[in-house]
């Protein structure tokens, strides 16, 4: 961060640092109206923004700061709830306002100043936003005609949300270093959580941090008994709620460190990402994450023959490439021993209950295969299509029914196969501006395009094993990078007009 310190400090300006001291009053206002309750939890978070935006404007550029602290904030579960919360798998909760709202209120200042005073032409809205609302549409259905309308209102809103994060992440990322320095963010949260990740496994203790997304105590000790065959396991999930979750997300966002490891020729910024990969490889491999260690080989599959692939950058990067090829080597070999016992000696109790799971799914599905039973409102229909019936499975699953682990199975059992085809719709249009991307010239916008690609890859196989994609962290996920994809998209069109994209002149600095 030292030498990114001095870059932000020359972009800053004194109009610039009262933008964001205003947006940041609004936002820390907002969330104190939501925190009349008292809860610790909440005041704990506008005291983090409050330290954030702070040093955003000591740094000197409160818009780039705010876009790190956005990074960072991603994955985080930390948020004050509202109104009525159901206890349920498969979906959004409550109605709540998240600690990475307050960097989003803020990037969302500047752009609004910037369409305001001219600076920017206009609103980039990507097409497969459209695709997205779509869904939503589905949800709006529920919310006024379905049998479940609240449920289906927390998930509406939830989507609004990444709808806008997804737009204000799209319009912030206007030059190749602007997106160079986006990238370096999700690095530092994926240094971040592997750094707690690696602190939870070594003490082998729970660090009582619940509010921040830790897996809590009970599930950390069922995952210890019911893992692995005739041993107790440890399984780290630093602040992502679970081991899975956790996997998942190191899994789309390795790529990226890897990336702009390979991609930079020196200093802090290279060794931090150096750093995440090694530990966030492996924390992945200490999260005892068989879905995450697919999803994560799918991954780096397809940055090794999309990087072999192109011919500038094949030999630039073959030194990094092997320094990063023999850290991984070193952690395969040094967590063997779990991993092997891991894959092999698994208590089948998992692959049993999503088999069990995917029954009931297809149970579900066959009653109304077209549109299905409404947004979010799994786990209510699931009892009576379970083996045990509507009134035995409340008390074998203890009023806590698990959603199907497979979140193709979850989206049509809720949206039917006409709300299937609307989301592998976007997922088919996002992955086609990700290849059309692989003609840019610039080195830089080719490599985080092709970590971006290798991230949605991995989410996209991850999902055949889990719902992770309903949950917010991933979520989040999943929409920067798909907004880091169709920023790349618009400075590709730019490009043959444009002699030079490597400045990082802000349009608003």
């Amino acid at each position: 961060m030292r030498s990114i310190l001095p870059f932000l400090r020359n972009a800053g300006d004194t109009r610039s640092a009262l933008v964001t001291l205003g947006a940041a009053m609004v936002a820390a206002l907002a969330v104190l109206v939501v925190a009349g309750s008292g809860s610790v939890k909440v005041i704990g978070a506008a005291m983090a923004g409050c330290m954030f935006l702070a040093g955003a404007i000591v740094s000197g550029n409160p818009r780039l700061f705010s876009l790190y602290g956005l990074m960072l904030a991603v994955p985080f579960d930390l948020s004050k709830r509202f109104g009525p919360i159901i206890a349920k798998m498969g979906g959004e909760t409550s109605l709540r306002v998240e600690f990475s709202d307050v960097f989003l209120i803020v990037l969302l200042a500047y752009i609004v100043r910037d369409l305001a005073t001219g600076r920017l032409g206009g609103l980039r809205i990507p097409k497969i936003t459209y695709i997205w609302l779509v869904v939503v549409g589905f949800g709006l259905a529920a919310v006024l005609w379905g049998t479940y309308r609240l449920t289906a209102a927390h998930e509406v809103v939830r989507m609004l949300k990444v709808t806008l994060l997804f737009i204000v992440v799209c319009n912030e990322l206007g030059t190749p270093q602007r997106l160079l320095h986006c990238a370096a963010g999700l690095s530092l949260g994926v240094l971040l959580q592997a750094m707690v990740g690696m602190y939870q496994y070594a003490t082998r203790q729970h660090l009582g941090l619940d509010i921040l997304g830790e897996t809590g105590a009970g599930t950390t000790d069922q995952l210890a008994a019911d893992s692995v065959r005739a041993e107790a396991v440890f399984r780290v999930g630093a602040f992502l709620n679970h081991p899975n979750i956790f996997g998942a997300y190191l899994a789309a966002l390795l790529p990226m460190s890897l990336s702009v490891f390979l991609l930079k020729k020196g200093g802090p910024m290279k060794a931090m990402c150096m750093a995440a990969a090694a530990l966030g490889s492996a924390a992945l491999m200490a999260s005892l994450s068989r879905s995450g260690w697919l999803s994560f080989a799918v991954a780096c599959l397809v940055l090794v023959v999309l990087v072999l692939l192109h011919g500038r950058l094949r030999m630039k990067v073959l030194l990094p490439a092997g320094a990063a090829a023999m850290v991984l080597a070193v952690v395969l070999m040094a967590f063997s021993g779990p991993i092997i016992n891991r894959i092999f000696e698994s208590k089948p109790d998992a692959i049993l209950g999503r088999a069990e799971y995917n029954r009931t799914a297809a149970g579900i599905i066959a009653a109304k295969p077209w549109l299905g039973h409404g947004l979010n409102s799994y786990v209510y229909v699931a009892p009576p299509y379970t083996r045990y019936g509507p009134r035995k499975a409340a008390a074998v699953y203890e009023n806590w029914l698990p959603p199907v682990h497979n979140i193709y199975l979850l989206w049509t059992a809720e949206t039917g196969y006409i709300g299937l085809g609307v989301h592998l719709a976007l997922l088919v249009s996002l992955l086609s501006v990700a290849i059309r991307n692989l003609k840019v010239r610039d080195e830089t916008l080719f490599m985080i395009n092709v970590a971006c690609l290798c991230g949605v890859a991995a989410l996209m196989v991850d999902g055949f094993f889990s719902f992770t994609l309903r949950i917010n962290s991933v979520m989040r996920v999943f929409w920067v990078l798909a907004a880091m994809i169709m920023a790349i998209h618009y400075l590709h069109l730019r490009e043959p007009r444009t002699a030079s994209l490597a400045s990082d002149t802000p349009r608003a600095a």
